[in-house]
């Protein structure tokens, strides 16, 4: 079988931008006056929760199970959302943002052998657009075939409904195409969609037991920086290329 496609993961797969998203919800809880401050151990947490909204939700269910018998909580929590990402907005614009090691070298080669990619994500196409044509200097919808985001399903990952959902606009069998993947969620989803996965660990998942995953490499890696093998087999590749993909969805 030959690979038809690529699905890449965003934050935190594509560029180490979940410290962004961190930061920008931390900004908004003080423009509302709320005494919450989310570190890095409870981000940790919200990684594998949902899209923003969600882990708000979550969080109030965990810290503040008061606030759940406000009448209009999910607008307020919309509200919230929605500073939050005008706050990300500006941290793109502000910030030197880049691509992880071999996420463009391997959009290229991808795109040179005519194999399609697709980019998945929870967070919302106005997320999407901010980081990739502010921040990375890229037209997502010049580049990609699809742009699979948080307002395109119901349910978020780990549910698999946003995988279903690619393979069914872009007609492909989940046999024939690779997950990129930074997360627990984002691979479980995978898998349950019977997708194959690589994962690279990002900054916020590098503890996360990526067992399941048909193999987990540091980075997807440069000519000058291999990337280091974590679980699984490489096949005598040093970078994640068609080979390397290749051969994990025929073995």
């Amino acid at each position: 079988m030959l690979l038809s496609a690529v699905l890449f993961d965003v934050d935190g797969t594509i560029s180490e931008t979940e410290d962004f998203h961190r930061k920008s919800f931390n900004e908004a809880f003080k423009e509302f006056n709320l005494d919450w401050f989310w570190d890095e151990a409870i981000y940790t947490e919200l990684i594998n929760v949902g899209d923003g909204k969600e882990r708000i939700e979550y969080y109030i269910k965990r810290a503040w199970p008061e606030m759940l018998e406000y009448k209009n909580l999910t607008k307020y929590i919309n509200s919230i959302h929605k500073v939050k990402n005008e706050i990300f907005k500006d941290f793109i614009m502000d910030s030197d943002i880049t691509f992880r090691p071999g996420v463009l070298r391997l959009i290229n080669e991808l795109k040179e052998n005519n194999v399609r990619i697709a980019i998945v994500s929870s967070t919302t196409q106005e997320d999407l657009l901010t980081l990739f044509k502010n921040g990375l200097n890229m037209d997502p919808n010049l580049t990609f075939d699809l742009i699979a985001h948080g307002g395109c399903t119901l349910n978020k990952r780990p549910s698999p409904e946003i995988y279903e959902w690619i393979l069914e606009k872009m007609r492909i069998a989940p046999q024939s195409c690779v997950a990129i993947e930074d997360s627990l969620r984002g691979l479980r989803s995978a898998i349950n969609a019977n997708i194959n996965v690589l994962v690279t660990p990002s900054l916020y998942t590098k503890n996360e037991n990526f067992e399941e995953a048909n193999i987990v490499v540091s980075s997807l890696g440069e000519y000058e920086e291999p990337f280091d093998v974590i679980k699984g087999k490489a096949h005598g590749n040093k970078l994640v290329n068609i080979d390397l993909l290749n051969k994990i969805i025929n073995h």
